[in-house]
């Protein structure tokens, strides 16, 4: 197989942009085992709740038909479908998992959340058809987060299944800002800017929704002391536009594309410090809870050693919502303007 050489530059162009992404997928299988009527995945986790407790989760991966932007960072593509799932198959999945969890869980989890690797609201992966079944498993569950691309957002997609779900049932939507970095963002080929983005958060507000965020900790294009101020510059930006939960996810490599930038010089992931000094940044503020992705972290650390304290340290702030040793002073521009 002729491969694209890694050192061809990535276009300036957007509309060049999809095929330099998909060309750089060659050779990079999707996971094994994926079937239209099971989750890629399920696990217990926890989280500080908004009154200062801690929820016990549900997480269910959905599988499902894979989003149709083209983000130059993404690698989750390698656990969705290349065709959209039949209806009643989400159902069946989530219920597979529910059945899974109580298994194995005496405690039932507080909290739902359904993550697609893509859009919730995207009938190509989700299917309009399943959102009833689906809102009556969720109602049992105090709170429903799912994943959305920010022009997803539409008053026709959205307070339909908001009214499926009734007034018990708090639902939170995921949605990935990624970087306030101007520049960058446009960069990433996610569709977005800053100011689509601001308004998709301010319509979830509006309807009674919550918010969460994702952003990047050194996405391509930025040095490592770029990264740590765009990421805070981003913490600020997101709670401007009404989060109540930011998600703090290290880019990671391994979707081809960014192994394209690494060999010239355009992306390296993140030190453990930036990812660690921007979680310090986001919780000190005290604007709203502030997570650090720790999926992956060895790709960060090799040090076994390190890498188990960091470890720690991390998990430890999540659950807490609190540094417990001192970190330097970080002092940033407002983003939002």
């Amino acid at each position: 197989m002729n491969r694209i050489p890694d050192l061809d530059p990535y276009p300036d162009r957007p509309a060049a942009r999809n095929s330099w992404i998909l060309a750089r997928r060659a050779g990079i299988a999707r996971a094994e085992g994926l079937h239209p009527r099971r989750p890629s995945h399920w696990l217990r986790e926890s989280e500080p709740d908004p009154a200062g407790g801690q929820a016990a989760i549900l997480t269910v991966f959905l599988t499902n038909k894979e989003c149709p932007w083209r983000c130059l960072m993404c690698d989750l593509w390698r656990h969705t479908l290349e065709e959209t799932v039949p209806v009643g198959a989400i159902a069946e999945q989530l219920e597979s998992a529910l059945t899974a969890d109580r298994a194995e869980h005496p405690n039932r989890a507080q909290w739902l959340k359904l993550y697609n690797a893509g859009s919730f609201f995207d009938p190509q992966a989700i299917p309009v058809a399943d959102w009833p079944e689906l809102a009556r498993r969720a109602k049992s569950f105090e709170r429903l987060v799912v994943e959305c691309h920010p022009k997803l957002i539409r008053e026709n997609r959205i307070l339909p299944f908001q009214r499926l779900l009734g007034p018990r049932t708090r639902l939170e939507l995921a949605l990935g800002l990624e970087t306030a970095h101007p520049e960058v963002l446009e960069r990433l080929n996610k569709g977005i800017d800053r100011e689509i983005f601001r308004r998709s958060a301010q319509w979830i507000r509006q309807h009674d929704m919550d918010l969460r965020v994702f952003v990047l900790v050194k996405p391509p294009f930025l040095n490592e002391s770029e990264a740590l101020e765009w990421a805070c510059r981003s913490i600020d930006f997101a709670f401007d536009c009404g989060a109540n939960t930011i998600s703090l996810i290290p880019t990671r490599s391994g979707n081809g594309a960014l192994e394209s930038l690494a060999a010239r010089g355009e992306f390296t992931p993140p030190r453990p410090e930036t990812l660690e000094l921007a979680l310090a940044y986001g919780i000190q503020l005290g604007r709203g809870r502030v997570f650090a992705d720790t999926w992956d972290l060895e790709r960060l650390e090799a040090d076994a050693a390190r890498l188990s304290s960091l470890r720690v340290r991390l998990e430890n702030a999540n659950r807490e919502q609190r540094i417990q040793r001192p970190t330097k002073s970080l002092t940033v521009d407002s983003a939002s303007g």
